[in-house]
């Protein structure tokens, strides 16, 4: 939602519209860097850890985000503070979650279907993306600023299951990983 949602939130904040449309750009420049940051650390840390360090910053971001929001007066402060907040979510998510997620996609399903089954796992992708991004301002419009509650608790669902679930797979070939899943499951 950040990707689609910055102008209307720091807008909201009291932001003018065209210092929140020029905020904006730094999603941009942000998450460039960490892209390029991210494929440098997959291969140095791990998926595993990668992934549950970016979900618990996200959870932190957009808990911190909803309370910003929700308490903090209407004002330069805030503006900036929820920008500096969106600004990291949007640095984490892009150096330690998405690029992770893509890569499991290609090494967590069986050859046979692999082909398949990633093309299913990035149509849902993107459903779910095209999901957040409608009911997104529906939410904010109904709920108000503990959406972003909303969304920190579904992450943290995220967390759990990653934690609970995913094998670590760095440094292992895809052989390796479908027969350790094979066994797990």
């Amino acid at each position: 939602a950040f990707m689609y949602y910055t102008p209307i939130i720091l807008k909201n904040t009291g932001m003018g519209t065209n210092a929140a449309l020029t905020a904006t750009i730094g999603n941009g420049v942000v998450s460039v860097i960490a892209t390029l940051l991210g494929i440098w650390a997959i291969g140095r840390y791990g998926r595993r850890h990668l992934l549950m360090t970016g979900l618990v910053m996200v959870i932190l971001m957009q808990a911190a985000l909803g309370c910003v929001l929700q308490f903090m007066p209407q004002n330069l402060t805030q503006s900036y503070t929820a920008l500096a907040c969106i600004l990291v979510f949007l640095l984490f998510m892009q150096m330690c979650i998405s690029p992770v997620y893509w890569l499991l996609m290609s090494e967590l399903f069986p050859m046979q279907v692999r082909g398949l089954l990633t093309g299913t796992a990035v149509s849902m992708q993107w459903l779910f993306n095209a999901s957040v991004a409608f009911t997104f301002p529906i939410a904010v419009d109904t709920i108000g600023n503990p959406t972003f509650f909303i969304f920190a608790a579904i992450n943290v669902g995220s967390l759990i299951f990653v934690f609970l679930c995913l094998p670590e797979t760095k440094g292992k070939s895809l052989e390796q990983i479908e027969k350790h899943l094979k066994k797990e499951l």
